[in-house]
């Protein structure tokens, strides 16, 4: 009887070993291929959350802006200056010196007197509303630099007996906040002024160490030299700056009717401002197959600032 030995010959071994091979670099390039779109899909989203955040806090910003009464004291094509507001509240009761007092920011009825973005410091302005005694038409706003800004307690800063608060903010332990001026206010303001708290801020697109273009936020003094603190990078990477092409962002400033303005001389006129955001990739992509390259994207914002000339 014969005995009939099973096995592969060396030519099926090595047919088989090749179709493996095959299927295995197969499944290799098709995973690459998808870890490159997904690296290059989160590039995209990337840059369009950034350039959506840069047009989020632009317009914020420049809504709130005291454009009537300060203008912009820098108004270039990379570059704005504003006053903005950071803050807002009311006197409780008429100044004391320099000295006044403000309510909680939260009440027990729910009603909100005081509302801070940004807890106001030396480096702020206030404005507050005067009205001239028996001249209510002739009312206007002070501005007066911050000298302190500090939480007090109720009975001293905004007691019942004003009728901003009630016994039941007391028994809460809400607090208020006590406002020191760097100069007494006029005699026109009075209790119940609105109070509006403003910062001086830069933003403008600058080349970081690293050699690429960010939208930057600078604090500025608002008593002279006006003396800037150091850029901070707000979002970004952006397109650089070329003096032949468009920059990464770009500012343009106009009339009440549409007219272009150029020079800061005229900021108090500024009515409205458009912005262009054109976001750039860090590294190079290819979502479909074609050449890798940097993925551009652009967003255009008009904003109109709310403190403008009519």
């Amino acid at each position: 009887m014969r005995l009939t030995k099973h096995g592969f010959t060396v030519v099926e071994l090595l047919v088989a070993t090749a179709i493996a091979g095959v299927a295995a670099a197969l499944m290799t390039a098709t995973i690459v291929r998808q870890q490159r779109f997904y690296s290059a899909a989160g590039e995209v989203l990337d840059v369009r959350s950034q350039m959506r955040d840069a047009a989020d806090i632009l317009a914020s910003d420049i809504r709130a802006a005291s454009v009537a009464m300060f203008g912009l004291p820098v108004m270039t094509d990379t570059a704005v200056e504003m006053l903005t507001a950071i803050a807002t509240s009311v006197a409780c009761v008429a100044p004391t010196g320099a000295a006044i007092g403000l309510p909680p920011s939260r009440l027990v009825t729910g009603n909100t007197l005081t509302s801070i973005l940004a807890q106001p410091d030396t480096g702020d302005l206030a404005l507050i509303y005067a009205i001239p005694s028996g001249s209510p038409d002739s009312a206007t706003w002070e501005a007066a630099r911050v000298a302190s800004f500090t939480s007090s307690s109720l009975s001293v800063a905004c007691p019942p007996s004003t009728g901003f608060t009630s016994s039941g903010d007391s028994f809460s332990g809400a607090t208020g906040y006590q406002l020191t001026l760097a100069a007494a206010p006029s005699a026109g303001v009075r209790r119940g002024a609105p109070i509006h708290f403003l910062r001086r801020a830069r933003y403008s697109l600058y080349r970081s160490s690293d050699g690429e273009w960010y939208l930057g936020y600078r604090r500025c003094a608002v008593a002279p030299p006006f003396a800037c603190a150091s850029i901070q990078p707000v979002s970004g990477p952006y397109r650089p700056y070329r003096a032949s092409a468009a920059a990464g962002i770009s500012f343009r400033y106009f009339d009440v009717n549409g007219g272009e303005l150029t020079s800061s001389l005229e900021s108090v006129n500024v009515a409205r401002i458009d912005i262009v955001l054109r976001g750039e990739s860090s590294h190079a992509i290819a979502l479909t197959g074609d050449t890798r390259r940097a993925w551009r994207d652009s967003v255009v914002v008009s904003v109109s600032p709310r403190n403008r000339k009519r």
